[in-house]
């Protein structure tokens, strides 16, 4: 290699030139041009203005991949009313409002400022402006029709990838809200957060064998889960009779919150199911020692699961039951029971001394009393306890006990669970682990509440068509870091821990000087270069 200088347009430039002798002469095989002698200059000497700045960019470059991979984009633009813009597409507004949402709760008035900060801007160039209205537009196009087939076109696109349902786990929760003038879906109800004093609305989920979420149903707040179930229910129904699934190779897996006979007999028409009984229904079963229960599996986290396996007719119909036991759930139960009882006692003898207080005043009513023994103690163990309210000439007197019988039972049933299924073929171990596959669902409800990876609240809307949108938009964002998980392959990667490896990569701007400016990527760990190449993110890296 030599240095060469050439002279252009009246400026000379220094130029490295590789030769190489071919076919018996030189030829020059390269040519790179150095620069003009100031450049060299600064290359030599370091001097020389450099400017820096950083964009986040793992989480939308890799919620962006999913989507592409689901089809979700395009869904979206097929399934939606056509209508002219500039720009983004609708299906990327979509994605936009979700990728801007799993980045801390944005309401539609922050998109525009996260969207300068994010190496988004280098992949799409919106040509209006993210205002809150517009972003609100966008989501009043998200009607209820629009929302079903674009999930019926995922689901197919997701089956075609080879993620056919075998087992769909269905549950449901709600969310409060501090909407007050909303319309038909916020409503008060039973809070699961405890605030009975907000309008609840609900959702509800079923997801497939790989944790994917197949359907969702957003319903009024005051709904019961067990009347709300036969909608969602049909609507399963339906989705795989589209799907062309064979609805009888499906099992149905769900929470003792939703039994019905009712219920019970139309997922029996279509297909398997694998539920829960209450304590009431199998006590015979609850009563059988522990040296008759056989060992079953050890679970994710190192315990023991035994199991005892028995028929019950329940729900019109003989069903087999296995009660399932894991020792470190009873000692969690029996210690949570033991510090509600203690309150509860603890509250039973405040109540008797503001009774038998003496002086002026408003005496305690019996009705108060008693309204306030029913709140001090949980619906669940209400039967544990026997108590009585009476007006006395002295005043109001409280008669409090502890049912000895029915505290036996209530010890003997900690860290029991009693599984119920029509599936008379399968293994004890087959129907638990079926059953106990519905940490998964529970889990996505946690994390739809959890700010760093999609959350629900709050809630920037109130009409019911844009709660509707809303809850689509969460519920995707899920969906799309559900098949990150997936496509990734690593069973103990979790959403907390693959968001936060995301937040870790991230774009820098070089520019030096006035030249050219140069994108790159930040310097990287071992975790974000393996999630880095197995979602092929160097694709995304403006050129």
């Amino acid at each position: 290699m030599h240095f060469k200088v050439k002279a252009i347009g009246g400026y000379k430039y220094l130029y490295l030139i590789e030769n190489k002798w071919i076919d018996g002469r030189v030829k020059q095989v390269r040519q790179i041009c150095v620069g003009r002698p100031e450049k060299v200059y600064r290359l030599l000497t370091g001097e020389g203005e450099l400017k820096v700045k950083s964009y986040d960019f793992g989480k939308a470059a890799a919620l962006l991949h999913a989507s592409e991979k689901m089809g979700l984009i395009s869904a979206i633009e097929r399934n939606v009313p056509k209508k002219h813009l500039e720009g983004l597409t609708i299906g990327e507004y979509v994605l936009l409002l979700i990728i801007g949402r799993s980045n801390g709760s944005l309401s539609r008035s922050q998109i525009a400022g996260w969207f300068r900060r994010s190496g988004l801007q280098f992949i799409w160039e919106p040509h209006y402006s993210l205002s809150s209205q517009n972003c609100l537009n966008q989501m009043k196009r998200l009607d209820d029709l629009a929302i079903e087939r674009i999930e019926e076109d995922i689901a197919r696109n997701l089956i075609s990838q080879g993620l056919l349902p075998t087992r769909l786990i269905f549950d449901t929760t709600n969310e409060f809200t501090y909407i007050n003038d909303g319309e038909s879906l916020p409503r008060k109800g039973a809070s699961k957060a405890k605030r009975y004093d907000k309008n609840l609305v609900g959702l509800g989920l079923a997801v497939n064998d790989a944790n994917l979420p197949f359907l969702s149903e957003v319903y009024p707040g005051n709904e019961h889960d067990s009347k709300i179930f036969v909608q969602i229910f049909d609507g399963i129904c339906e989705r795989l009779e589209k799907l062309k699934v064979r609805i009888e190779d499906i099992t149905l897996v769900f929470d003792k919150g939703i039994n019905s006979q009712r219920n019970i007999d139309s997922v029996l028409e279509r297909m398997h199911l694998i539920g829960s009984l209450t304590r009431a229904q199998v006590k015979s079963l609850f009563r059988v020692p522990q040296d008759q229960y056989h060992d079953l599996y050890v679970n994710g986290k190192g315990h023991k699961i035994t199991g005892f396996r028995g028929e019950r007719s329940v729900f019109g119909q003989s069903f087999t039951v296995v009660v399932s036991y894991n020792s470190s759930t009873h000692r969690l139960q029996q210690r949570t029971y033991e510090r509600q009882k203690a309150r509860i006692l603890a509250g039973i003898e405040d109540l008797k001394r503001r009774c038998a207080r003496k002086g002026r005043g408003r005496k305690p009513s019996v009705k108060g009393v008693m309204n306030a023994i029913v709140d001090l103690i949980p619906r669940q163990i209400r039967g544990v306890f026997d108590y009585s309210v009476s007006e006395t000439d002295e005043g109001v007197e409280i008669s409090f006990g502890v049912k000895k019988k029915a505290e036996d039972e209530l010890y003997r049933s900690f860290g029991k669970v009693a599984i119920f299924t029509d599936l008379h073929e399968w293994s004890d171990e087959e129907i638990v682990r079926a059953y106990n596959s519905k940490w998964q669902i529970e889990e996505d409800f946690k994390w739809l509440n959890d700010k760093v990876i999609m959350p629900l609240k709050p809630f920037w809307v109130r009409l019911d068509l844009t709660l509707r949108a809303h809850v689509f938009l969460c519920v995707m964002g899920l969906l799309l870091y559900r098949y990150l998980i997936w496509e990734i392959g690593d069973e103990s990667l979790t959403l907390p821990r693959l968001a936060a490896i995301l937040d870790r990569i991230r774009l820098a701007v070089v520019v030096r000087n006035g030249e050219r400016p140069r994108v790159v990527v930040e310097e990287m760990g071992a975790e974000e270069v393996r999630i880095f190449n197995s979602l092929n993110l160097a694709g995304y890296i403006p050129r």
